[in-house]
């Protein structure tokens, strides 16, 4: 990985910790707004071109019902739930929001 790469990696990365917009992380840091959001989507771009299948543990409802959900938890913290019925859609709303 270059060292430039590197840099931005880590940027972003002390941008996600600090709670503090794009814009005002930029100004206290003196860089540029449009690089910060250019590499933002360049090493998304790169982290989706590795991603692969991984296995998952589908668990047993205590209580299974027609009712029961399903739970999908990102890397990111977000929980999603649907209904069981609702695979594909489950799917789609995921892939949106890991974009």
């Amino acid at each position: 990985m270059s060292s430039k790469r590197a840099a931005w990696r880590e940027r972003l990365k002390a941008w996600q910790k600090s709670g503090e917009s794009v814009a005002a992380f930029c100004r206290s840091r003196g860089v540029s707004y449009a690089q910060f959001v250019y590499w933002q989507r360049v090493l998304r771009t790169q982290r989706e071109e590795g991603v692969s299948l991984v296995p998952v543990m589908v668990e047993a409802a205590i209580a299974p019902s027609a009712s029961a959900l399903i739970e999908v938890a990102l890397p990111s913290g977000v929980r999603v739930r649907v209904p069981r019925g609702c695979v594909a859609e489950a799917i789609a709303l995921v892939r949106g929001l890991s974009c």
